[in-house]
């Protein structure tokens, strides 16, 4: 594993023992390709305002997001992550190369090789196991047989990384343990379900504005991407409705979200300052609470998974 410059983790806090009768904080990270590096902005705002997460949920990219933030739980974490963003370009992630060409022709189940988001993740995240972060990191990602979430919680972190952001189609599915995972979005790419049943009662949604959302994509690459990005749409408006009523959810929503096709990594430093521009709008009173229904149900459909 690679080194962030913060060899001596602590032990995990205990949380209850700690927190006392406070309400615990999760921050949940969508999914989006290169627009992932919204969150980078909005976490520092957020982390600067004082407001720092008990535990983080995060889907696809956002898992990425919450891995390594959960590794180095502040602003200088979060400025090294910006370095990270920066400094990649489309092919360290989505290399369109005779995998892609092969799966075209029908003669591969996917277009794109893992190996090269492997090699940054391998390169970059400081611990080997999801249980050493230093805040505790859960994995959104979905079981391609049934349909399920499923919330990877401990074991390789790598391996859950990869899983939660294999979109079908484009990445390989990756097999943990007795199930063949692929990206978390398929199932819940905003879990503020998994964060209302992990135990968070405030809940700071860090989402990605899609403006593009309705255009017509390029290639297959930007079909796949785009299909997801309408689940988040409709995901996310159901989750606020049905968990409002139990939980403070605070969705930070994106100011002037920038028209950029997930797998565009030319616009990353705008990207960053656009998503701390939105939550300091949020913290600055500018968006208004989430609605507030009486009810919610149990999330169906997930499971932790070791």
């Amino acid at each position: 594993m690679g080194s962030n410059g913060r060899h001596n983790h602590r032990a995990r806090i205990d949380l209850p023992r700690l927190l006392g009768g406070r309400k615990r904080t999760a921050f949940v990270l969508s999914g989006g390709g290169s627009l992932g590096a919204t969150q980078v902005g909005m976490m520092r705002a957020l982390l600067e305002a004082g407001i720092e997460p008990d535990l983080l949920i995060g889907s696809s990219v956002g898992s990425v997001n919450s891995a390594w933030v959960g590794a180095w739980p502040a602003l200088d974490g979060v400025d090294k992550l910006a370095e990270i963003w920066t400094s990649l370009r489309r092919d360290d992630v989505f290399p369109l190369g005779w995998t892609a060409a092969m799966g075209l022709l029908g003669r591969g189940k996917h277009l794109i090789s893992n190996d090269k988001l492997r090699s940054i993740l391998e390169r970059h995240l400081p611990y080997e196991r999801l249980e050493q972060a230093e805040i505790p990191v859960h994995v959104v990602t979905t079981e391609l047989r049934s349909g399920r979430a499923i919330v990877l919680s401990s074991g390789p972190a790598v391996p859950a990384l990869l899983a939660s952001c294999a979109i079908p189609g484009v990445f390989p599915p990756v097999t943990i343990g007795r199930h063949e995972l692929v990206d978390g979005g398929v199932a819940n790419h905003t879990p503020i379900s998994a964060a209302y049943e992990l135990g968070a009662r405030v809940i700071y949604v860090l989402p990605i504005g899609y403006p593009w959302l309705y255009e017509e994509p390029a290639n297959a690459l930007g079909m796949a991407l785009q299909a997801l990005a309408r689940l988040v749409e409709q995901r996310l408006e159901i989750d606020v409705a049905t968990y409002g009523g139990l939980a403070d959810i605070r969705v930070v929503q994106a100011v002037d979200a920038l028209p950029v096709s997930p797998a565009d990594f030319s616009h990353t430093r705008e990207l960053i300052d656009r998503g701390y521009a939105s939550a300091k709008r949020l913290l600055q009173g500018g968006e208004a609470p989430a609605p507030k229904p009486e009810t919610a149900p149990k999330m169906k459909g997930a499971e932790a998974a070791a």
